[in-house]
């Protein structure tokens, strides 16, 4: 993997999310069946905030393949056709319009526009 927009300082259970757009670079070998994505996520809302959900879109090279709203943590998963996956680099971008600063909630000096962590993400043929 080869992220960008991903927190460079992870704890020890996820990787925050600090733009409102984030994507990571992989490779997989020609694949004879269709590619399962499965993300474990808890979404960055506040308590007390006006935020109460994280809209999550989620495009692979470019093409929507998922859209979700998070409001607790969850499991997201969606199905990709292996057409669109390339034998070379991929792309997976995660678009988060809802992402905003705890600065800007008032809640720190912290700038990240945090919106989702990242707990796992797994790939399995189906």
């Amino acid at each position: 993997f080869s992220p960008a927009g991903f927190s460079p300082n992870p704890d020890q259970v996820s990787t925050w999310s600090e733009k409102p757009f984030v994507e990571l670079s992989f490779r997989v070998p020609p694949l004879r069946r269709d590619l399962r994505i499965a993300i474990q996520v808890f979404p960055f809302l506040p308590e007390g905030s006006w935020l109460t959900k994280q809209d999550c879109w989620v495009h692979i090279n470019g093409l929507l393949v998922h859209f979700c709203t998070v409001s607790a943590p969850c499991d997201v998963g969606f199905t990709v056709s292996r057409e669109i996956i390339s034998p070379r680099a991929n792309r997976l971008s995660f678009a988060l319009p809802n992402a905003v600063s705890p600065s800007e909630l008032k809640l720190g000096d912290d700038l990240r526009q945090l919106g989702l962590a990242f707990v796992e993400l797994t790939g399995t043929q189906v």
